[in-house]
């Protein structure tokens, strides 16, 4: 075989039309002919040409099959066999072999590689070329293909199903590897066998063959669905079991890539458990509970089914109404009334019959019999009253209808209904004294005791009262109280008595009970004001006092009140409102809409009820520049008129919160990813160039994030963090585009955040879990260590030690990374203490987030922390990270200043990248630069990397700062930056981050 020469158009067209990017080794090679291009080689060795007649031939004269890893040798020598290669081309495959995992040796040691090998679509006139390539694989790909390893353990089968080229795939650990695993029309080949050969249930048949058809999937992802799943019964060891296969979209999914990944899995004894208990829980929904009679669910069917009869049959209706139920519970209690309601299904059930008796409501039970003759059913009914006449206070009112035929059970029912009312009245004439209590006791709503007279303390007012519990409920911070002076009863609002933990809504003087729960320095400043009023030298009480809720904690409260009088100018009620200035109230006073506290409160319920939800976070970019411009008034009303906006395109889809600055959030039920995006994009354009007053339209360039949240195990904090996470993200790195959470992360997000809900709790559980490492800064011309930077670490027992580039930058926008901060400064000083003992001047390097700095406590908390340890500040560094640089300079310069005078270093971490703009070094007080690793890698053969890299050095010399080279990672580049003259160096090839034992050691 001869190479080929690379001069020829001919072969780069072939290259550029077939291959990837930064392959370690790439070959093109004809199958057919034997003819060789080598493009790019393992190393500088020449390859020996002679004799090769294909990819296996080749490693086995220019390399020998050693030059891979034993475990994987008979595999890697398996999949270069051309025979191999062309038998699976014949059968329709193009990708070959994809992302094979092997070790090579490089030198003395073996590195992972991946390798490929595509096919042309159509073989040329000069035979079937087909491209080899091998690359290096990230330690994160590893990670990635031991996930998908250990998938397979639980998924008995793993299919790649291609849709648009009909084509098959089944993977193990990542690849495809056998002739047998690649087939034209594999999908129907393969629901064929399976539902042919008996191997799924016969009643299942039929719904697994059409819901796992290509037609189908396709038909259900195209409706913006993102997971298929289906139960059925599987043969399995010569027994059916049920099984579960999920069939889910890939990333890439569009009309001219369909594919998706299909699973199935055992779920046998968990499916079987859940069935019987849906079994179990189907029985009792349609059983009381309490009386074990039939409920409303069993008595709605029966009535659906009489209906559907074209027969109707004769039907015999008692409507039964517990007397004096609320009396028991009131005075007796619960228990003893839930006995007096099981007395009386007792007493219907061994008349009747237990079947024919169903419980309705809580005080209403029904009697059905069907197919009885009119004169059994009126010697039933009347056998019946004796029963109920023997008892001293008959235990229900009932009325009773018999009908040889009727268009509905309804009809019956309300007749019997009516009935049953004319029973309850004879019972009220017969006992009085009951109407009378049971009247006031309704009306109050509680039991109502009796003064020396017998007249009971509340007068029924009827729509008065009516009309003081629709005002009540219209508010949750104002509770209205009315004090009737004649009976000296006070009616308040219910969410008075809740928030107060009050005896009742109906309270006997009033003033004894308020004056309890006012605070005791208060009590004569309210006691003077009600003096004054109720002596009517004042119109209005208007006071302002403490008082004790139900936790115990006290709030300030504005009592405002007036006296009404009667015709004949007697005092009436004295009514009035009390304002609680605890409770915030749910809406934004600018907007109008929802404010953060009903957001959280949504979320909150949401998670509680395990509530699908979605989440379009919405932000405006520079909205100070708008009321800095125009003032805040404007800056207001345009706030107002963007919401009103929001409000309309949302329509009943959903709500509109107001979180805080001139951040939205649209919260739904219904909304999909796909409606999101449009929401958004329609929200773009209207902000573009209608939002505005009089006249003046103002555009306003916006950015968003989003979260589609699925029964994943989360709080409120975590769902809040997330979401503005992918706000943030949007707005820093995406220029506004869209960016939901899961999208940003590119991982599994229901693991996501759930790895994020148990941080979240290990930060309140007293920083569980999460531990300090650090890494040495050394001394540029002698190579010793002078001091070290500090980073934090977590381990977890169900997610391992995690690294921190994946839940800082979220962390970051939690409340409680302030707390954590905290600890992080005070962890390292306390551990830099202990390295002081042996080099006083040793130097401690602390990264400080923005979340931090915008803290009003962070400043002290410092202090305190320095005090603590005893740390001399001089000697203590902090690191601006990522968001810092994006603050208000005014602010950030501000801040930066105080720790300064404190003689607290300040370094810019990442000097280059980012938002580390020039800018920053006029305008804040820094001590330091770090060269960020970026533009070290590489920097021998990189020219830009070079004059940058002495640029900032230069730079940070020039205006008297310290520099920091990061990312060193060996002697050969330590040699190297030398010549740059930076102050320090920082990197793996001192240390990789350990803990303090391990870092004594390197000292």
């Amino acid at each position: 075989m001869k190479e080929v020469s690379l001069d020829k158009q001919y072969y780069k067209e072939h290259i550029q039309n077939i291959l990837y990017d930064n392959y370690m080794k790439l070959a093109l090679v004809n199958i057919d002919t034997g003819e060789y291009v080598s493009v790019i080689s393992v190393d500088k060795n020449v390859d020996n040409y002679k004799s090769t007649s294909d990819v296996s031939s080749y490693f086995k004269d220019n390399k020998g099959l050693d030059c891979c890893h034993p475990d994987e040798v008979r595999e890697f020598a398996y999949m270069c066999d051309m025979k191999h290669v062309k038998a699976l081309i014949e059968a329709g495959a193009r990708s070959i072999v994809r992302n094979f995992r092997f070790r090579l040796r490089l030198g003395e040691d073996y590195e992972w590689v991946s390798m490929d090998i595509e096919a042309e679509k159509e073989p040329r006139e000069d035979g079937q070329w087909v491209v080899f390539g091998m690359r290096a694989v990230s330690l994160d790909t590893l990670v990635l293909e031991d996930s998908l390893r250990t998938l397979t353990r639980v998924y008995r089968r793993i299919f790649r199903i291609d849709v648009t080229h009909n084509i098959c795939e089944t993977l193990r650990g990542g690849y495809i590897r056998s002739r047998d695993e690649v087939k034209h029309d594999c999908l129907g080949d393969y629901m064929k066998d399976m539902t042919m050969g008996g191997e799924i249930f016969p009643d299942d048949v039929d719904r697994v063959r059409k819901c796992l058809s290509p037609e189908f999937l396709i038909k259900y992802f195209a409706n913006g669905h993102d997971r298929f799943t289906i139960r059925y019964k599987r043969k399995m060891d010569m027994v059916y079991r049920w099984v579960m296969t999920e069939v889910i979209p890939t990333a890439d999914y569009r009309d001219d890539n369909k594919v998706f990944y299909l699973y199935t899995r055992d779920i046998h004894e968990e499916y079987s458990e859940s069935i019987e208990k849906q079994e179990l829980l189907e029985f009792y929904s349609y059983k009381d509970a309490l009386t074990h009679l039939g409920n409303r669910n069993a008595f709605n069917i029966l009535c659906d089914a009489y209906a559907d009869r074209k027969d109707k049959r004769s039907v015999g209706f008692v409507f039964n109404d517990v007397n004096k139920l609320k009396y028991v519970n009131d005075h007796y209690g619960h228990k003893e009334g839930d006995l007096y309601l099981q007395r009386v299904s007792q007493m219907l059930a061994q008349h009747f019959g237990e079947n024919a008796c169903y419980r309705i409501s809580g005080d209403e039970f029904v009697v059905i019999i069907m197919d009885i003759t009119e004169q059994s059913f009126n010697s039933m009914i009347a056998r019946y009253k004796e029963v109920i006449d023997e008892q001293e206070e008959a235990p229900v009112a009932f009325g009773a209808v018999w009908r040889a035929e009727a268009d509905s059970i309804d009809k019956i029912m309300n007749e019997a209904e009516r009935r049953m009312y004319e029973d309850k009245k004879r019972f009220y004439s017969k006992h009085p004294e009951v109407k009378r209590r049971e009247s006031v006791e309704n009306e109050a709503n509680i039991a109502v005791g009796a003064t020396e007279d017998g007249i009971p303390h509340y007068r029924n007012l009827g729509k008065t009262d009516r009309i003081f519990d629709a005002l009540a409920a219209t508010t949750l911070r104002n509770y209205i109280f009315m004090d009737d002076l004649d009976t000296n009863v006070t009616k308040w609002s219910a969410s008075a008595v809740d928030y107060f933990g009050l005896p009742g809504q109906y309270i006997y003087d009033t003033q004894k009970v308020w004056e309890k729960l006012i605070h005791p320095d208060d009590r004569e400043i309210f006691e003077q004001d009600i003096t004054e009023v109720f002596a009517g030298r004042k119109k209005y009480h208007d006071v302002e006092y403490r008082m004790r809720n139900k936790n115990g904690e006290y709030v300030v409260c504005t009592c405002r009140g007036f006296i009404t009088k009667k015709e004949n100018g007697d005092p009436e009620f004295f009514v009035g409102t009390v304002i609680n200035h605890g409770v915030i109230d749910g809406v934004d006073p600018v907007t109008n809409l929802h404010n953060q506290h009903e957001y959280t409160k949504y979320i909150s319920i949401h998670l509680r009820n395990k509530q699908t939800m979605s989440i379009l976070a919405i932000g405006i970019s520079m909205f100070n520049s708008i009321n800095m411009m125009y003032g805040y008034a404007y800056g207001n009303a345009v706030l107002k008129d963007f919401a009103t906006k929001l409000k309309n395109v949302v329509g009943g889809k959903g709500l509109v919160f107001r979180l805080d600055g001139a951040k939205f959030a649209i919260c739904s039920n219904v909304y999909t990813k796909q409606e999101l995006k449009e929401v958004y994009r329609h929200v773009q354009n209207l902000a573009l160039d209608n939002v505005g007053l009089n006249g003046t339209s103002i555009p306003l360039k916006l950015y968003g994030g989003g979260l589609i949240y699925d029964h994943v195990g989360a709080d409120e904090d975590v769902i809040k963090s997330s979401v503005e996470y992918a706000l943030e993200r949007s707005k820093e790195d995406h220029h506004g585009e869209l960016v939901f959470f899961n999208e940003e992360i590119k991982d599994n997000d229901r693991m996501r955040l759930q790895l994020y809900s148990t941080i979240h709790k290990c930060v309140a559980n007293n920083m569980e879990g999460f531990f300090m490492c650090y890494q040495p800064i050394a001394n540029s011309e002698t190579g010793h260590i002078v001091g070290m930077e500090a980073l934090l670490r977590w381990k977890h027992k169900e997610f391992g030690v995690v690294p921190p580039g994946i839940f800082i930058p979220w962390l970051e926008m939690e409340p409680c990374f302030f707390e954590l901060g905290n600890w992080i400064i005070e962890q390292a000083l306390t551990d830099g203490m202990e390295i002081r003992r042996i080099r006083p001047d040793f130097v401690v390097n602390v990264n400080i987030s923005a979340t931090q700095l915008e803290n009003h406590g962070f400043r002290q908390a410092v202090v305190d922390i320095l005090k603590k340890t005893k740390f001399p500040p001089e000697y203590l560094c902090i690191e601006l990270t990522e968001r810092c640089k994006n603050m208000d300079i005014a602010f950030l310069k501000n801040e930066l200043e105080y720790f300064r005078k404190l003689g607290i270093k300040i370094a810019i971490d990442d000097f280059g990248t980012g938002n580390a703009t020039l800018n920053l070094l006029t305008e804040l007080p820094i001590d330091e630069l770090k060269v960020d690793m970026s533009f070290v890698r590489g920097i021998q053969e990189s020219k830009p990397n070079q004059v940058l890299v002495q640029a900032v050095v230069s730079c940070a010399h020039e205006l008297g700062y310290k520099s920091c080279i990061e990312g060193v990672e060996d002697k050969t580049l330590f040699d190297y930056l030398h010549r740059y003259g930076s102050t320090y160096y920082q990197g793996y090839h001192f240390s990789r981050p350990v803990c303090l034992e391990d870092f004594k050691k390197l000292l």
